[in-house]
């Protein structure tokens, strides 16, 4: 793969040897793939629904930092 771009190799390649973590919860009966950031504290990376309207929903946009309960 040829990448062209006049950003430093340093700047592009950053965090790619990051270990990432994720974890499946349910919240309000759709199920989430987050991202913990804290005890009870994730950012969410993916909705795993089948309803279009959870998709429409603002609370369950990817990014958005959730509470959850650590069961």
């Amino acid at each position: 793969m040829v990448l062209y771009t006049s950003m430093p190799i340093e700047l592009v390649m950053e965090g790619i040897d990051r270990k990432y973590e994720f974890k499946e919860v349910e919240i309000e009966g759709v199920k989430l793939i987050i991202e913990p950031i804290g005890i009870n504290q994730g950012k969410i990376v993916k909705l795993l629904s089948t309803n279009p309207q959870d998709f429409l929903n603002p609370n369950f946009s990817p990014g958005k930092i959730i509470n959850f309960s650590a069961n």
